[in-house]
């Protein structure tokens, strides 16, 4: 998203900058698609390459043409990563389990495609072959929009099911987009991490500043205030920065706390 020079820094036009889903490794991906020849793909490969070089390269949650373009692109990873070229990566890494997501190929491949798009042949990699390939496969599967794909991943590292509290959330954006709600392309179309919080601060009117959390306010799965930004937050949007002490209310859970443990 481009701010016209002249155009007044408010609010709402920081805002909508936060909201940006122009996914910015487009060009990579249709460079190459562009030196395709549409004539020798199957016409259903042919009829996605023309789609998805039509397609404006936004990542919204609910655009058909993101999720084709996402559905083609982790099946170029996915090919890309099952190279004899990469073989040798494949073997026993012979480190702890640990590091075993740092040391997949597949997720490497993801992390780094567009960088193996434009220097793949000097590893013996055709890209424009697995290009064509995996066109073909994505317009075999079933269509599905970039949310249906592109759902929230939630994970809390702590013992219970705090995780298992939070609604299934489609979102916009992407690795690469503003709106950064990042996956792995081949391996997991979901978003395993986001912002943890957006903000705007107006320094001429601070009541005039907005903020936005993943899930709410409160860490207590009790709280009605435990998830209730999320919705808010994946459609892009902020709710105001209350300072005024006038218009704060003390949280009533807090309220139940022994006295020792409750905040000054």
């Amino acid at each position: 998203m481009e701010v016209p020079d002249a155009a007044p820094l408010t609010v709402d036009a920081m805002q909508a900058i936060h909201s940006d889903t122009l996914l910015g490794s487009l060009p990579a991906f249709r460079a190459l698609l562009e030196t395709l020849d549409a004539r020798l793909l199957p016409p259903a490969a042919a009829r996605l390459r023309s789609r998805i070089l039509a397609w404006d390269g936004h990542m919204h949650a609910g655009g058909a043409d993101a999720g084709a373009f996402a559905a083609w692109r982790s099946a170029l990873v996915r090919r890309i990563a099952r190279h004899p070229a990469l073989k040798p990566l494949a073997g026993a890494h012979g480190y702890s389990p640990l590091f075993g997501p740092w040391l997949s190929v597949a997720s490497r491949v993801g992390f780094a495609v567009e960088t193996l798009l434009l220097r793949g042949t000097e590893l013996g990699i055709d890209p424009a072959v697995e290009a064509a390939t995996a066109l073909a496969e994505a317009a075999a599967v079933p269509e599905e929009s970039w949310g249906g794909r592109h759902t929230m991943l939630p994970v809390h590292e702590l013992p219970g099911r705090l995780a298992a509290r939070i609604p299934a959330t489609a979102l916009s954006g992407d690795t690469g987009c503003v709106l950064s709600t990042e996956s792995l392309p081949g391996v997991e179309d979901r978003s395993f991490r986001g912002p943890v919080a957006r903000y705007v601060w107006d320094l001429a009117d601070r009541a005039n500043s907005r903020w936005v959390v993943p899930f709410g306010a409160a860490g207590n799965p009790g709280s009605p205030h435990f998830s209730d930004q999320l919705p808010l937050w994946a459609a892009g949007g902020l709710v105001p920065v209350i300072t005024d002490w006038n218009l704060l209310v003390k949280d009533p859970l807090l309220a139940t706390e022994p006295p020792s443990r409750r905040t000054p």
